[in-house]
């Protein structure tokens, strides 16, 4: 679900806008969007596009497939980019176009996706050949575009195996970095959740080569204007106590606040929406976002993780109250809340201050954690 008004990001906006425009120039630059499941990837990966197209660049967007094989991410890399082409230049050009990469040496009767299948004479002709020789055939025939942007969405989806994760990694940055070197302007974009991990665990040199940059809630105006930009064009108003307590329970968070605005719009009373409206629709909220989101976050806490989970979003924030609290609320011992402790910093689910407290990333999934128990 898109939002309907997009607010923010001007950061990333201008570090897309810059690294395109070296891209054009000749130079293509690369680069990582990372933050939680609903922190608003998507929609920025939308305005990448949207920005790209403007300066005529040719835009294909790929979903990552949950494989563990090379040839399997290079084929959906090659079907979107096949499909994009038949939708923008016409069944014709598709078809031509097609024709020159059956052609391409070492290939037979298919190339690069445009087919059913890639069929290979040469053993040594790999999916990273596969992709280098598509983009470059590619890039040649659409000379009249700027660039080649690949936006690449959900890259942490791929496998749980770190070996194929790291093959496939490779693949891909290697594959783009050899279209570079025969002269294709092509610019990379991969998000994810997770991705710093993953790159760190597949190979130190891809975070240079994607240079990852971090998003995460809005600015408090930002958000402000997330919520009332939206409501100009219809006479529903939201009173300023309402706008103050969805920025605080959300924290800004652009799903939260999406969801929020949503759901109040339609309780809407007398084209007002004060805080009886939030009060009466606020379980109603949790409960969508339950639905939604919030169960399959709880299973993946597993039961101990849960309860540590738990302590935390009660204020239970050093270690020592951790421990005590659940020895004596939980009976877990002080060994295994430890290992929780690390396990879910490792994963992103909690943080550490400077002061040495705990504190859980999204304040309003504790608060939902809370009603557990």
């Amino acid at each position: 679900m898109y939002p309907p008004y997009f607010a923010g990001r001007e950061r990333e906006i201008n570090i897309f806008r810059n690294k395109l425009q070296q891209t054009i120039s000749g130079t293509p630059m690369h680069m990582s969007v990372m933050g939680d499941w609903a922190s608003g990837k998507t929609s920025l990966l939308k305005k990448f596009k949207e920005i790209a197209e403007n300066e005529n660049c040719f835009v294909y967007r790929i979903i990552t497939p949950n494989t563990d094989s090379t040839a399997v991410f290079v084929n959906t890399i090659s079907k979107s980019i096949a499909n994009e082409i038949k939708l923008k230049k016409g069944l014709s050009f598709f078809k031509a176009l097609k024709s020159k990469l059956t052609k391409v040496t070492g290939f037979q009767v298919t190339a690069f996706g445009f087919g059913a299948s890639l069929q290979i004479k040469d053993k040594d002709l790999t999916p990273q050949v596969d992709l280098r020789v598509g983009l470059k055939t590619i890039g040649d025939e659409l000379r009249e575009y700027k660039a080649m942007i690949l936006l690449i969405d959900d890259f942490d989806t791929i496998t749980e195996n770190k070996m194929k994760r790291k093959q496939i990694m490779l693949t891909l940055r290697n594959g783009l970095m050899e279209a570079i070197d025969d002269g294709t302007k092509v610019m990379g974009v991969v998000a994810g959740a997770q991705l710093f991990e993953q790159f760190e665990v597949a190979h130190g040199p891809l975070i240079r080569f994607f240079e990852p940059y971090e998003i995460g809630s809005l600015e408090k105006e930002e958000a402000k204007k997330a919520i009332l930009v939206p409501l100009e064009e219809t006479k529903v108003k939201f009173t300023n106590d309402v706008i103050e307590k969805i920025l605080d329970v959300t924290d800004c968070h652009p799903y939260y606040l999406q969801e929020f605005c949503y759901h109040l719009f339609e309780n809407t009373l007398d084209s007002r929406v004060d805080l009886r409206v939030f009060e009466s629709s606020y379980d109603t909220i949790l409960h969508d976002l339950a639905m939604k989101i919030w169960r399959q976050k709880v299973y993946a806490l597993s039961d101990v993780g849960l309860k540590v989970f738990f302590l935390i979003s009660a204020s239970y924030n050093t270690p020592k109250r951790i421990i005590r609290k659940g020895e004596d609320l939980f009976q877990l011992k002080e060994g295994t809340i430890k290992s929780s402790i690390s396990r879910m910093l490792s994963r992103g689910q909690i943080q550490k201050t400077t002061r040495g407290t705990y504190t859980t990333k999204d304040k309003l999934f504790g608060e939902y954690v809370k009603q557990l128990f």
